[in-house]
């Protein structure tokens, strides 16, 4: 059964990826079949939207509009079931399928065939997959300018996809009132750490 990360975080122990702490809050909210998360920091204020998938949940946020979160389910076989959405969508959700992975590993070259969220747009388009440390790195020939970034969980492959570096993704598994997040951001093969507890 999943979770419900809906309500109000605490941010309890946090630190950049350049090791610097930092406190706030972490307000989610249902939005059509995804949450809406908005991290409200003594150093930034950004938002993002989030998937939820047993007790995880899987987000990309940034420091605009400009994004697009993407959940993957890893097959046995090496292809890669995916939803995607951006706030443009409004809570919508779109589709995709990769095919062309090894099994067991996911870097490589996919075939993508998939669908907007009105399910009457179609493309194709090829997709790379590479990793650096614990950090995946994507690149795709529909956008030569946007990049995509990646952390695994279990049988998830959670992407965003952005322009610059001001975007990334955060995976909260969650126990009750507490969560436990992991995040990156393009420009590092590092993992940060972020410890929540539920206010109301």
């Amino acid at each position: 059964m999943s979770v419900n990360p809906e309500g109000t975080w605490a941010i309890e122990e946090a630190k950049t990826l350049r090791g610097k702490s930092y406190t706030g809050t972490v307000k989610i909210y249902p939005l059509d079949r995804l949450y809406q998360v908005f991290w409200l920091t003594d150093r930034y204020h950004f938002a993002g939207l989030g998937f939820v998938e047993d007790n995880f949940l899987l987000t990309g946020w940034s420091f605009d509009s400009s994004y697009c979160v993407v959940l993957y389910r890893i097959g046995p076989d090496g292809t890669l079931e995916g939803r995607w959405t951006t706030p443009q969508f409004l809570g919508q959700v779109g589709w995709e399928r990769a095919t062309g992975g090894t099994p067991g590993e996911l870097e490589g070259l996919y075939q993508v065939a998939g669908a907007y969220a009105d399910n009457r747009t179609p493309y194709t388009n090829s997709l790379a997959i590479g990793k650096v440390g614990d950090v995946y790195q994507l690149s795709s020939s529909r956008s030569q300018q946007s990049q995509g970034i990646g952390l695994r969980l279990n049988d998830w492959l959670l992407v965003n996809w952005g322009y610059g570096r001001n975007f990334g993704v955060m995976a909260y598994e969650i126990d009750r009132d507490a969560a436990t997040g992991h995040w990156t951001r393009p420009g590092t093969d590092k993992v940060a750490i972020e410890r929540l507890a539920k206010i109301c």
